[in-house]
């Protein structure tokens, strides 16, 4: 929707373009995101503002967490807890001794019968099943603590990459659903123009080529350098436009992502 109404905007003649002396184009943040969290619950924390900048893996707000915390350590402490294995293993070892030489007994003498060898072999046997099963144990175990670890993580909402806090929609323990945008984030030290560039003119330019940008900034038009990141393969029939995408720096906030732009073609 939002492409479809840009394009409308820059459905202009052929003609106006070349008087313009460059080709319109509308700025954006390189990155932009309305996140939530991916299950529902209370805010027990809000760690940033707006406004704030904030680097990728930061916490910016968390659920009330405590059940959670309670079942990660619950089963780590079950993860980590070897004794079963350690036992049955011990079991296991001294089973085997017994049955190994109960049957060289067996082989080398007629002190033992065959239902005493078959008697421990039967005893080795349950305790390496059981010790096999002990180790099953273990990785259930292990695999409860990992999904217990996960059901935590689910309680932080992430910033998603280096940027800006544009927007917080909910307030401390206040309640939030699933998927439901609670915190918007853009990157605006990186911005990106779009432009409609009449085809013929496109053909000339190829994507990390340099051209120059005429921008509105927040106080006068400035001009910096982009470099183009895509060049649409595809020309539209009405307007015999192609979409050229280029990507500026804006470090110093300059430019507010937004306004809008050209780019300037020799």
């Amino acid at each position: 929707m939002r492409n479809h109404i840009t394009a409308t905007l820059f459905l202009f003649s052929w003609a106006a373009i070349a008087t313009a002396g460059g080709f319109d184009g509308i700025t954006e943040p390189i990155e932009q995101a309305k996140i939530g969290f991916t299950i529902p619950g209370k805010i027990d924390s809000i760690w940033v503002k707006e406004g704030d900048m904030v680097r990728k893996g930061d916490t910016l707000i968390n659920l009330v967490k405590t059940e959670d915390e309670l079942r990660v350590r619950v089963t780590k402490i079950a993860a980590e807890d070897v004794s079963e294995i350690a036992s049955a293993k011990a079991k296991m070892d001294t089973y085997e001794k017994d049955y190994k030489a109960i049957k060289k007994l067996f082989e080398t003498s007629s002190s033992v019968s065959e239902e005493q060898v078959w008697e421990k072999e039967l005893s080795y046997n349950v305790a390496k099943a059981e010790w096999e099963a002990a180790k099953a144990h273990k990785s259930k175990d292990s695999l409860e603590y990992s999904l217990a670890q996960a059901q935590l993580e689910k309680q932080y909402l992430i910033s998603p990459f280096d940027g800006e806090i544009v927007s917080i929609t909910k307030n401390k323990s206040e309640s939030v659903e699933a998927l439901s945008p609670v915190l918007e984030i853009a990157n605006v030290r990186t911005c990106r123009l779009t432009a409609y560039i009449i085809a013929n003119k496109a053909k000339s330019l190829k994507v990390g080529q340099q051209v120059k940008l005429q921008l509105n900034g927040n106080q006068k038009a400035s001009v910096k350098k982009g470099k183009i990141e895509f060049i649409s393969p595809l020309v539209d029939k009405a307007s015999m436009l192609r979409t050229v995408k280029v990507i500026f720096d804006n470090k110093d906030k300059s430019i507010e992502p937004g306004v809008t732009g050209k780019i300037l073609l020799q």
